[in-house]
């Protein structure tokens, strides 16, 4: 039986189950849903009663057009770097206009593949760089649209046995999101406009354009395609909107596959028996279509046989980091509105509430809790307008399928990248290979398991190493050199690469 501070993820569970299986089940193994801190939808979408198209199309792409890395024990995106973290838009832009069949031109096989990239090509458009996203009804935020939606109403008590769900399919809730927040912060993400969003993965894109042209793609390295300034603010929503869910100030990023910490929280809300959510949820599929016509080709992105020129197989979308994780292509938007949360409320509650964003699960809240009339001793809350607090997406192939087959083989250990890649901290395959090697060596400085993000800790352990072959003042500041980057022989497997 739940004690009160298990109340919000048996809550969170319930929850959780039914959305699972209202928009999951049915299509299972195809389909995943993240659920995230919710995102509330802006009022200028809807204008005089009707939705404009274009701010909904630049709302997507900014937010929901990345390739979402997805923990699928919990349903809790990651926040890790995607491959080049470009928007999904862009890898397959790139796709349609670059890529070639792998097999010879008079063959079957090169012939169907060659169909497939010329379809794809036409049907970019006009303005490959513009390409829209829509949801679908396209009036879905407009008071009279053609969305349903469908209520859920429940209420968990202390006495209440929690739900069962080993033995299911059916994940578990994230005991990290399942819990009420005092602020719903994103302080440590620039809020960046939705134009300079847009000019940095142009900028991204073209970087690798010029890369593909010269046939040196492979080679591009990791931090002129993400550098740390822009990174935080264009891998959305798997980053900014899990803001609220990682310590303010952190000295390094989690690694990919750990559990996400939680920000201020308040484990133990209620000081009553139970507590009781009511909400309206929907879902809205979202379109990738041009002129009336679709300009994305799943069968494209299926087919494995084709290559970019220039390009290892998964720069684009890598193979996950590991078993239960999976890069899924955001297909639908899970909307909620008419939220309300009641329970009677700790002391520690009450403030968390009266913050200036609070949030519950998911949830986005309105500041400022009010007993309700009908009974003083709970108190009901409310959400904010509607909301976005899931995407349901599905898993994606690893992209580009297979390595150019005019690149030469790699070598058995990583060149060096140059001092100077190091001193921008780059975030790369090519930084957690480095820090396992010093781990091996017995010259870890790592609090944790090293990482992909440069650091502090990568420094001083680099350090470690470099007193380890006798460098000492200047020459052992930390910074990897030719020597001693190749005395200290990173492997280049199938994630590294040279820089």
């Amino acid at each position: 039986m739940p004690a009160h501070e298990d109340l919000p993820v048996a809550l969170g569970q319930q929850v959780l189950d039914q959305l699972l299986r209202t928009y999951v089940t049915a299509g299972a193994g195809k389909f995943a849903l993240a659920v995230l801190p919710g995102q509330a939808v802006d009022d200028d979408m809807v204008q005089n009663g009707v939705v404009n198209q274009l701010l909904v199309s630049e709302w997507l792409r900014t937010d929901y057009d990345f390739p979402l890395l997805l923990r699928l024990s919990d349903c809790t995106p990651i926040p890790a770097a995607l491959g080049t973290g470009i928007s999904a838009s862009s890898v397959y832009t790139l796709i349609a206009q670059y890529s070639r069949p792998a097999a010879a031109p008079d063959t079957d096989a090169g012939e169907r593949v060659q169909r497939l990239l010329n379809a794809a090509k036409q049907d970019l458009g006009p303005n490959p760089g513009a390409l829209p996203l829509g949801l679908e009804p396209d009036d879905w935020a407009a008071p009279s649209g053609a969305v349903h939606w469908q209520t859920f109403d429940t209420t968990v008590t202390a006495s209440q046995r929690p739900p069962q769900t080993e033995g299911t399919s059916l994940p578990n809730a994230n005991p990290d999101l399942w819990q009420l927040r005092a602020e719903h912060s994103t302080e440590t993400v620039p809020d960046t406009p939705r134009s300079t969003l847009l000019e940095l993965d142009s900028h991204r894109v073209q970087l690798l354009r010029t890369a593909m042209d010269s046939g040196d793609a492979d080679v591009l390295a990791p931090s002129e395609v993400v550098n740390a300034q822009e990174d935080a603010a264009l891998r959305a929503p798997a980053l900014r909107l899990l803001t609220s869910l990682r310590p303010s100030a952190t000295p390094e990023s989690p690694a990919a596959d750990e559990a996400v910490p939680e920000a201020a929280t308040t484990s133990a809300p209620t000081a009553g028996g139970d507590l009781r959510i009511h909400f309206e949820h929907s879902l809205v599929r979202l379109v990738r279509r041009f002129a009336g016509a679709s300009w994305w080709h799943p069968q494209l992105t299926a087919e494995p046989g084709w290559y970019v020129p220039g390009m290892r197989r998964g720069q684009l979308v890598p193979d996950p980091p590991g078993d239960g994780t999976a890069h899924c292509l955001p297909q639908a938007l899970l909307l909620v509105r008419d939220i309300r949360i009641t329970g009677s409320w700790t002391a520690e509650a009450y403030a968390a509430l009266g913050a200036a964003a609070p949030a519950f699960g998911p949830f986005l809240l309105r500041s400022g809790a009010v007993p309700t009339a009908d009974n003083p001793g709970t108190t009901t809350v409310q959400g904010l307008g509607t909301q976005v607090i899931g995407i349901l997406g599905t898993p994606m192939p690893t992209l580009p399928p297979i390595d150019d087959p005019g690149r030469p083989p790699p070598a058995a250990f990583v060149p060096f990248p140059g001092t100077g890649w190091f001193k921008k901290a780059p975030k790369s395959p090519v930084v957690l290979a480095m820090g396992r090697r010093l781990v091996e060596e017995g010259c870890s400085a790592y609090a944790k398991a090293p990482g992909p993000q440069w650091t502090q800790a990568d420094r001083a352990s680099f350090t470690k190493w470099q007193h380890r072959l006798g460098y000492r003042g200047a020459d052992a500041d930390g910074y990897p050199g030719p020597a001693s980057w190749k005395a200290l022989r990173v492997p280049n497997g199938p994630d590294p690469q040279p820089s």
